[in-house]
């Protein structure tokens, strides 16, 4: 499969957060997920846990289907340490089947699920995971999504603390290196300043 524009420029924003994040980095990791739907609600109750680093989280959420209740149980969870998630909303899921046949097994079915995010003043944002479970697929790219935006924030504000201090000292070449760098995330969102 060939990468998008738009995986190519997000791949040169994750190498900004692997330079300013190092270990601090978010990375979060499914460990389990349960949909479950009743004909008397039009709502989706999902309850899943992942990793974020050493700690497990477990959240429930309700949506209207399965990806609009992990975008929810995951804003949620977020949006209290990181103001620029409010920026995003949830637009789309696409799920295109792949089939494939084997010659013993007869078909052998895989799902490629597209979750896709609208950016305030930004546009859209599509985070893509193929596999056999179409829920297992919409979990790892929902938590693609939340864990690029998040770490973006996180980036532009060690960025900014550096750029202070490299203007306080009156370094210009680490300041133009700042401003490249913050130029690359705010094409993918916009922030505000760290209070405090």
């Amino acid at each position: 499969m060939r990468k998008s524009p738009e995986e190519f420029r997000r791949e040169n924003v994750k190498q900004l957060f692997d330079k300013i994040l190092k270990e601090t980095k978010i990375k979060l990791e499914p460990v389990s997920i349960t949909a479950s739907e009743s004909l008397d609600d039009d709502f989706t109750t999902v309850e899943f846990s992942f990793e974020e680093g050493d700690k497990i989280i477990s959240t429930q959420a309700k949506g209207k289907g399965f990806v609009d209740g992990l975008f929810h149980g995951l804003y949620n969870h977020y949006i209290v340490d990181y103001s620029s998630l409010e920026k995003i909303k949830l637009v789309d899921i696409m799920v295109n089947p792949i089939m494939k046949t084997t010659r013993n097994n007869g078909p052998d079915a895989k799902a490629s699920v597209i979750f896709s995010v609208e950016v305030e003043k930004h546009g859209i944002a599509e985070f893509s995971h193929q596999s056999r479970s179409m829920i297992y697929s919409g979990f790892v790219a929902a938590l693609e999504a939340f864990q690029f935006y998040i770490n973006c924030e996180k980036t532009f504000h060690r960025i900014q603390l550096a750029l202070e201090d490299a203007t306080a000292r009156n370094r210009g070449d680490i300041v133009q290196s700042c401003v490249a760098d913050l130029s690359k995330l705010t094409e993918d969102n916009t922030y505000e300043r760290e209070k405090g």
